[in-house]
């Protein structure tokens, strides 16, 4: 039995500690809570495996420097929206309604510092365009 449940616990997508961000749009002012995908490891697993994400949550993917960025949705049972943002957090593109366990490469856009990860809808429900502009992390 305690082989199951470590077999069982390896499968089990653990969640990083929520933060809070911003997104300063012209409309107002978008409030999340995010979990923050700084590492290489945090970063390729990224929201695999997950059945479920708040309607205020997130994952934020930081990068260590601007780069040239492509996601995928690999073994990711949720559809999302992507926002590909550069160090300042100005927003570079916009993807919505991406398709579950794709392996199709989405962008890449380049000079891209982070992207935050969306549940699929939450771009058009709350009116998130290029003009608006996601904040510093504490």
């Amino acid at each position: 039995m305690k082989r199951i449940c470590l077999i069982l616990g390896f499968f089990t997508p653990l969640a990083l500690q929520a933060t809070p961000l911003t997104l300063t749009c012209s409309h107002g002012t978008i409030f999340l809570e995010v979990e923050v995908a700084q590492t290489s490891q945090e970063r390729d697993k990224g929201l695999m495996f997950r059945a479920d994400l708040a309607d205020d949550g997130g994952m934020l993917f930081l990068f260590p420097a601007a780069q040239k960025v492509g996601m995928w949705m690999k073994d990711t049972p949720l559809s999302l929206d992507m926002i590909f943002a550069n160090s300042k957090g100005e927003i570079l593109a916009i993807h919505e309604n991406t398709t579950p366990f794709s392996t199709k490469t989405i962008g890449p856009v380049a000079n891209t510092a982070q992207v935050l990860e969306i549940k699929a809808g939450t771009i058009k429900k709350l009116g998130i365009t290029r003009d608006c502009v996601l904040s510093s992390l504490p």
